[in-house]
């Protein structure tokens, strides 16, 4: 029983230290010096328990949902990437234009993945900005419920300069009230548009999913196709992480 424990927990360190990616069966038994009979064995029991996951069947492991809870990082960022993956890529390709998976971070707002278009006007991703500066922040605010959205703003601050159209409290809440009505929240500013809905678990917000685009391809005839795409993508996310 001892020598089971000791396995299990060599597998943890190991998904832990490689929590970037998806880790297939064979080289968590390969590089543990195990029978790989036997590791699949107890990744069997860990994914019953919830210590491992699986996206679908014969996928590699990452550390699951109950290791994350236990240690208080329910929302880690690496976890989302490798889960959320997926469905960024697949929106990718669908509209071929640039897709983000966004966090906020106390006051900053970062893009853990991109999926890249490939046409050949881009418009460029910066990986880390200011909350007040970012659609794909914003649309994570608007979600926050009274107490968190206050707590925050103790952290933040007023949007100030970077949003220059809220002069007072009252005025942010009511912009953000309105962003929490759409789906998918959409700004055009200086030739490029911005595009992004919200990602829940349990019924709380935790990330979003967005394009960034030159605003020449944001028509009347393409948006449609955008924000029902990015419905199904959200919604997706939302049952993964579940």
């Amino acid at each position: 029983m001892i020598q089971v424990i000791e396995r299990v927990e060599k597998i943890l360190v190991y998904l832990s230290e490689n929590r970037k990616r998806e880790i297939p069966l064979t080289e968590i038994a390969d590089n543990l010096g195990m029978n790989r009979a036997t590791c699949a064995n107890i990744l069997k029991t860990m994914k019953d328990l919830g210590f491992v996951e699986q996206n679908s069947y014969r996928k590699g492991y990452i550390l699951g949902d109950k290791i994350y809870t236990i240690a208080g990082a329910d929302n880690d960022p690496d976890r989302l990437k490798v889960l959320l993956k997926p469905v960024v890529d697949n929106l990718c390709n669908e509209v071929n234009e640039n897709v983000m998976l966004t966090v906020i971070k106390n006051d900053k707002r970062y893009h853990i993945y991109n999926a890249e278009a490939s046409h050949a006007l881009q418009a460029k991703v910066i990986y880390q900005m200011g909350v007040w500066e970012a659609t794909t922040a914003k649309v994570i605010i608007a979600q926050y419920d009274k107490a968190k959205l206050n707590d925050f703003l103790k952290l933040a601050g007023m949007p100030g300069k970077a949003w220059p159209e809220i002069h007072s409290r009252q005025e942010l809440f009511d912009a953000l009230e309105e962003i929490r009505k759409t789906r998918c929240f959409t700004v055009v500013n200086n030739h490029f548009a911005c595009m992004a809905a919200p990602v829940f678990k349990d019924g709380k917000v935790i990330a979003s999913i967005g394009y960034y685009l030159p605003d020449i391809r944001l028509t009347d005839s393409t948006r449609p196709l955008l924000e029902a795409k990015l419905t199904e993508a959200v919604e997706k996310a939302d049952r993964i992480l579940r």
